[in-house]
């Protein structure tokens, strides 16, 4: 695999596979709140060769460490919005886990107010829809102590970073600050987005709900599909073979043997299933 920084877009590194073959399908990688881009970097090798992986960085993490964090969701999709456009050559898939749900959400919509091109596919993974609130709006103001009681109650950071004061006090920052982007993100009425959704979630987590996944559905204009993993809010990490299984896939389906843009977009708009499913496991097209 081979991971490049772009410098004239610190927000961005691209994965490609190894030997570099050609692109026809380019994936952007939103993180939760709390992580780094570098969450993704283990998925690329479980993707076909052909897909080009962008993971998102936001800064006050890794190599932007210097940069001050950003506790707000537009500098987030501003600076986003002027890196990506230059990527937008090929067909695309936003995915979004949590709050960069959100912040990938938020980015679509400025590239079809800027008259640019839209993701093939758009991927909600563990997170309402946008217009619900956050289940727990006001955690990220919490004192330390009961911050993280609660944080450990998530399930998703491990106890050795828990238990370290020099750890706790590098990463509790960076979670504070992205926990207020999902805390004080502001949903606007807007026509929907015209791509398909496929809406991923957890059997056992709790900062999603039934009302709110179905959410989504109002969202898009395109087909919606639904897709229920076992395990809890990180599913993502405890279920990754499958769930990149399941996204390589529908990336495959998408362009069906053919390196054709407009064919590939134009399966974008193909009918489809725009109701959640009640299987653990179905995937339905």
């Amino acid at each position: 695999m081979t991971e490049v920084q772009r410098p004239e877009s610190p927000c961005l590194i691209v994965h490609d596979a190894e030997g570099m073959p050609e692109v026809r399908l380019r994936l952007f990688c939103f993180h939760y709140a709390g992580a780094t881009a570098a969450i993704f970097r283990s998925w690329r090798n479980a993707l076909p060769d052909w897909v080009q992986l962008i993971a998102v960085q936001l800064p006050g993490r890794d190599y932007r460490m210097s940069e001050p964090l950003l506790s707000d969701a537009e500098p987030v999709v501003a600076e986003l919005a002027e890196a990506v456009p230059a990527l937008l050559d090929r067909p695309f898939v936003f995915f979004g886990h949590s709050m960069g749900a959100l912040i990938a959400f938020d980015l679509a919509r400025i590239l079809r107010e800027r008259g640019l091109r839209q993701p093939c596919l758009f991927v909600a993974s563990g997170r309402n829809a946008p217009q619900f609130r956050w289940r727990d709006a006001g955690v990220e103001a919490l004192a330390d102590d009961v911050f993280i009681a609660t944080v450990r109650d998530y399930n998703g950071t491990p106890e050795a970073l828990i238990d370290e004061p020099a750890m706790r006090d590098l990463w509790m920052p960076r979670l504070r600050a992205d926990l207020t982007i999902s805390a004080t993100y502001r949903y606007e009425e807007q026509p929907p987005l015209g791509c398909p959704f496929l809406v991923l979630h957890g059997t056992d987590d709790g900062l999603v709900s039934d009302a709110g996944l179905r959410g989504w559905l109002s969202e898009t204009s395109g087909p919606v599909r639904y897709v229920r993993y076992p395990g809890n809010h990180f599913f993502l990490h405890s279920d990754e073979q499958l769930v990149l299984a399941d996204l390589s896939r529908e990336l495959e389906r998408l362009l069906a043997g053919s390196g054709d843009t407009a064919q590939a977009e134009q399966r974008g708009t193909e009918a489809g299933i725009r109701q959640p499913t009640d299987g653990v496991r179905a995937l339905t097209y």
